[in-house]
């Protein structure tokens, strides 16, 4: 692989940073949804919120595809190429999900921005890691990335709000896109053309396999999005997709096993800190989703669409401080380990916080503390999960390793978890409603209307509801905890006595 200054000679240092900085930041915030103007997309088009979750989860699925085939485009096609052709993907699809009133040509167009996006990342990441790093180390370059990524995604969401209500939600669309035309224009002016000396033929990619994976993860994402809404099995489609699942997995399974060059290569599942890590980051998703806070705050404490985006504001402190502790960690070379008990028990902490704080008349101000601990555990377990993920594996590997990794962190946890969590919440809602309404007399018990009745009674059940679940989690993060106690102690006690020996 080719490693050339992304920039012209004569375009100065105090305009590279800034710009390389701009187009970082668009390309990692650039998503074609944004939960920020979400609320105000489905209710003035009429339609549930199902196909929104199901457009965001795409994108994901998109860029984990995407990186399975990176190292190839990246040996194909130059850094300009990248550039422009992922921005161009990305300002076409922000244009097009503007516009429409289909939300399926929303999933479908989000799908393909995930995908142009990774060529476009990459080429910038690479060039912020030699900044970071001479010796192009990724545990410098790591905080950095997620500062941006988590405390960019943030804060657009806020941003985006903020211009769907004070103009109309397709004004957020209309600040996207003006942003990644800058982007554009200055791959334009400064990005300059550096062609390949030996371009690497495309028609070796395993795409039939890609596809069908492509088509595994969609049915997934369907059913885990979809499920509470259609009743499950009692929905023709969802039982479809249900028997699909399996046979496409299968054919997936056959496809990988027979190609010469697969996409993804079953080699990388026999190392165990991926598979390990592949598993944290599964364990991350009961964390990550806000399923149970943004029920509460909108279904109970009635806060306004543009309250609940200001909340995403109070967790940039704590990715900041993840941040700032997680370079210095790297870089006095401490125990991942222990990172990653501080990143759990962050999230114990703020479930903890959030089951003692259900209750009515709770204000904005109850939510810092909270959102600092949950901004300070998500960005610390992603940094310290992906490096112990991807650190053993080479360069014409890890960009597989890392899409397997995306897949399974911003998909199969979080995505598919917080359609179960949605679930979870609705049915135990109904249930803890169902108990009230019969230990309840309205007419002795209750001087106002009936339909303050029926809503005082609602309220509680969604509180019940929330801290039931809060509770569980608690409880599993507590034994993750003590589970990384005991690993971290074990391996010190084993490497004692190997040296004692």
């Amino acid at each position: 692989m080719e490693l050339k200054d992304l920039f012209y000679k004569w375009v100065p240092v105090w305009v590279k940073v800034p710009a390389l900085f701009i187009l970082f930041f668009v390309v990692l915030t650039a998503n074609g949804i944004y939960l920020g103007n979400s609320v105000w997309m489905y209710s003035g088009m009429g339609v549930y919120s199902e196909p929104f979750t199901e457009a965001y989860n795409a994108v994901y699925i998109g860029m984990g595809i995407g990186l399975l085939f990176e190292w190839r485009i990246k040996l194909r096609f130059s850094s300009r190429a990248s550039l422009l052709w992922g921005f161009s993907i990305m300002l076409l699809v922000n244009i097009v999900n503007m516009k429409t009133d289909n939300p399926a040509l929303m999933v479908i167009g989000c799908l393909i921005l995930g995908f142009a996006k990774i060529p476009a990342l990459i080429e910038i990441y690479i060039i912020w890691l030699a900044i970071w790093s001479k010796k192009l180390d990724t545990r410098r370059l790591y905080p950095f990335v997620y500062l941006v990524a988590l405390g960019g995604v943030y804060f657009i969401t806020y941003l985006t709000a903020q211009f769907a209500e004070w103009y109309n939600w397709r004004y957020a669309y209309i600040l996207m896109i003006m942003l990644i035309l800058l982007c554009l224009l200055l791959v334009l002016i400064f990005v300059q053309h550096n062609p390949l000396r030996r371009p690497m033929p495309l028609y070796q990619m395993d795409v039939f396999g890609g596809m069908l994976l492509t088509a595994l993860l969609l049915l997934l994402n369907y059913v885990a999005v979809y499920g509470r809404t259609e009743d499950w099995w009692e929905s023709d489609s969802i039982a479809a997709a249900m028997v699909g699942i399996p046979t496409v997995f299968l054919a997936f399974v056959l496809r990988e096993l027979l190609v010469k060059r697969p996409i993804i290569p079953f080699s990388i599942f026999c190392n165990p800190s991926f598979l390990k890590g592949l598993l944290f980051f599964f364990l991350l998703g009961i964390f990550l989703p806000s399923s149970i806070q943004g029920a509460f705050t909108a279904g109970v404490l009635d806060f306004e669409n543009i309250r609940n985006a200001e909340l995403n504001l109070y967790l940039i402190p704590g990715v900041l401080a993840a941040a700032v502790l997680s370079y210095s960690w790297y870089y006095f070379g401490w125990n991942t380990e222990l990172l990653l008990f501080a990143g759990v028990a962050a999230f114990a902490a703020y479930y903890f916080l959030l089951y003692t704080h259900l209750a009515n008349g709770l204000g904005m101000e109850a939510f810092w503390p909270m959102s600092v601990l949950k901004g300070f555990g998500t960005t610390t377990m992603y940094v310290a999960i992906g490096l112990f993920t991807t650190s053993t594996f080479k360069l014409n590997t890890v960009m597989k390793a890392a899409g397997v990794m995306i897949l399974s962190r911003s998909f199969l946890g979080t995505g598919i978890l917080s359609g179960v969590y949605s679930y979870l919440l609705y049915a135990g809602r109904v249930r803890h409603l169902d108990l009230l309404a019969g230990s309840h007399d309205a007419d002795a018990g209750f001087a106002g209307r009936p339909v303050d009745y029926y809503r005082t009674l609602q309220a509680q059940a969604a509180m019940a509801a929330s801290k039931e679940l809060c509770g569980y989690i608690v409880i599993i993060g507590v034994i993750i905890l003590v589970a990384i106690l005991f690993s971290h102690f074990y391996r010190l006690a084993f490497n004692k006595r190997r040296i004692l020996n």
